[in-house]
């Protein structure tokens, strides 16, 4: 594969994550209005919850995806059908949706995508998220996506992942994860810097981090609210090699992790 091909795929994928990052951003906030909670989350046929950001990110990526690559032979294997956002029940679900994707399209020349040349209706956004129901193989090539990766998380107002990856003839070739919460700067995951500001240089919340196979390095760009950040910032292996000074990470859900395991190993390692 030729570089400079390469290159388009992963450029279009950093942009597009920081695009949907941008609307899971603005549909967090707005779940954290007692008023909105029901209307903007739904339960599955397994209980696991879906949100306003799964179908939006879905729709948004698969869109985007189409309008720069074409349509015809896409391949997107990700979460989401459109069998319960379709039922007439679930009208207004569907029309937050629909405000949230095209609030979000209508930025996307500032990403230095392609913005439709009028709002997509609700037909278009069902076909852009039923779009994404490829089975994958390991042959061929598809993009993987993970709209909300962490969507209990993303309720509570916490940590949560957009994740989006190419893969060819069942090898990785790029990566992308948004992280809307995720600190950009290491102090601010124990001291909570969480403002986050449109100035370049001072958002300390929120980021994209990506590679691609064969480059043998990651970088990360800082999340700007309505922009495209300028550089990015190579990502080294911690030189921390004391494991008192280690930090260590877990999942919040007990169903995914052991606590107290996790806790007397981090005691006995002296671990502050």
């Amino acid at each position: 594969m030729a570089e400079e091909f390469l290159a388009t795929e992963i450029d279009t994928a950093v942009r597009v994550v920081h695009l949907a990052s941008s609307l899971c951003v603005k549909v967090q906030d707005k779940l954290r209005l007692p008023s909105s909670t029901n209307g903007h989350v739904k339960s599955k046929d397994d209980d696991s919850p879906v949100t306003v950001a799964d179908w939006g990110v879905q729709a948004i990526v698969s869109w985007v995806l189409a309008q720069v690559f074409g349509g015809q032979n896409l391949s997107i294997v990700a979460e989401e059908d459109t069998e319960s956002l379709s039922k007439a029940e679930s009208l207004g679900l569907l029309g937050a949706v629909s405000s949230a994707v095209n609030e979000a399209l209508s930025e996307a020349s500032t990403y230095g995508l392609p913005k439709p040349d009028k709002p997509l209706g609700t037909t278009d956004i069902l076909e852009a998220i039923g779009r994404c129901s490829s089975v994958g193989g390991p042959k061929g090539r598809h993009w993987v996506l993970d709209p909300v990766d962490g969507t209990l998380g993303f309720v509570r107002g916490d940590q949560y992942a957009v994740a989006l990856a190419l893969i060819e003839n069942g090898k990785v070739l790029l990566g992308v994860l948004g992280c809307p919460n995720y600190p950009v700067k290491k102090e601010c995951l124990s001291n909570g810097c969480n403002n986050q500001s449109g100035a370049a240089g001072s958002v300390s919340k929120g980021c994209v981090m990506y590679a691609k196979r064969g480059s043998g390095q990651a970088w990360m760009q800082p999340l700007i609210p309505g922009g495209y950040p300028e550089s990015a910032t190579l990502l080294k292996v911690s030189s921390v090699d004391d494991p008192v000074l280690a930090t260590v990470c877990e999942p919040v859900e007990r169903a995914n992790s052991n606590h107290l395991f996790t806790a007397g190993l981090t005691n006995s390692m002296g671990v502050r």
